[in-house]
């Protein structure tokens, strides 16, 4: 099932509100007030969708600023194919669509498996 995006959200709630008012009782109409009610209820959602993608962006700054601060330091961390504890020099911070990885003794290490940063 794909994802519903606001765009998506928008149109359908739309498109929904267009039929509702063409098809709507005429001895016994929609209040105003009740479309004031699901108009608000629909902008309160989108304003939350859109606080939810700017704290998406704010933790993939702070995950890029935590490995950054990492390079040259030497690390432990929990190696990703043996799941041993191991230490090694960070030489790069890597990043590929946000999610930051750190480069240690020439293996790619995901910054939830570094446990511990030595000075």
């Amino acid at each position: 099932m794909p994802a519903i995006t606001s765009q998506v959200a928008t149109t359908d709630f739309l498109t929904l509100l267009t039929i509702q008012l063409k098809n709507q009782d005429p001895i016994d109409p929609v209040k105003q007030e009740d479309f004031i009610a699901q108009l608000s209820q629909f902008s309160m959602l989108e304003g939350m969708e859109e606080l939810n993608s700017t704290f998406s962006e704010i933790l993939e700054i702070q995950e890029f600023n935590r490995g950054v601060n990492m390079v040259g330091l030497e690390a432990e961390y929990t190696n990703p194919e043996s799941g041993e504890r191991q230490i090694g020099t960070v030489d790069r911070l890597l990043t590929d669509q946000g999610a930051s990885e750190l480069l240690i003794n020439g293996q790619r290490v995901a910054l939830n498996l570094v446990s511990g940063v030595l000075a």
